[in-house]
C-alpha cells in the first residue's frame, strides 16, 4: 500500500511539474549560461573576453535609463573594458520575462536593443569583435527588432514572450 501511495504522489508531482513548468529555469533548456550575481556575470564574460575596470555604471555604456525603470525587470547595471578600452554593459536581470516584454515594447515603438543574453543577465558588447569572442559564453543573441531575420542553420530557441529572437546567429552591427 506504501508503495501505491508513493508511486500515485510521485505520479501527481511529476504532472504538477509539467502543468507549471518548473522544473528548471527559463533558458536552462537552451544551454543559455546563468551568473547568479554580478560577479558570476564577470567571471562568464572574463573567461572570453578582457572585463577590466569593472565599475558601476554611472552614465557609461547603454541601458542607463532602463536600468532605473522597474518595468526592464533589471538588478544591476555595470560597465568593464575589453582589451581595445571598448565599454561592454553586464545587466543582472531580475525577471526576465519583465526584460523581455519591455524590449519587445521598446522595439515596438521604435527603440530596443540587441543584447546577448543568459538565463539572468544581459551584455550590450562594445563591438561586434566582442560579441563573436562570447558567442561561446552561454549566451544568445536576443532581439525584438521587427523583421528580423534568423538564416537558415542558425538555432531559433523559445522566449518568454513573442515577437522577438533566440538565436546563436550574430549579424553585424551587434551593439545596442
Amino acid at each position: 500500500m506504501r508503495l501505491k501511495r508513493t508511486a500515485v504522489l510521485g505520479a501527481a508531482l511529476t504532472a504538477l511539474v509539467t502543468v507549471t513548468g518548473c522544473s528548471s529555469s527559463w533558458g536552462e533548456d537552451a544551454g543559455l549560461a546563468k551568473a547568479g550575481d554580478l560577479a558570476g556575470v564577470e567571471r562568464i564574460v572574463s573567461e572570453h573576453t578582457l572585463c577590466s575596470d569593472l565599475r558601476a555604471a554611472s552614465g557609461d555604456g547603454s541601458m542607463n535609463e532602463e536600468s532605473k525603470d522597474p518595468a526592464w525587470g533589471i538588478g544591476q547595471r555595470a560597465v568593464c573594458g575589453d582589451d581595445r578600452e571598448d565599454t561592454l554593459t553586464l545587466l543582472t536581470v531580475t525577471d526576465m520575462q519583465k526584460f523581455q516584454e519591455a524590449n519587445r515594447k521598446a522595439a515596438a515603438s521604435g527603440g530596443g536593443s540587441r543584447f546577448l543574453i543568459g538565463q539572468d543577465f544581459a551584455l550590450v558588447p562594445g563591438d561586434e569583435r566582442v560579441a563573436e569572442k562570447l558567442k561561446d559564453s552561454g549566451t544568445l543573441l536576443f532581439t525584438c527588432e521587427k523583421d528580423f531575420k534568423i538564416p537558415d542553420g542558425y538555432r531559433q530557441e523559445e522566449l518568454l514572450v513573442d515577437g522577438c529572437a533566440l538565436t546563436d546567429y550574430l549579424p553585424a552591427p551587434l551593439p545596442g
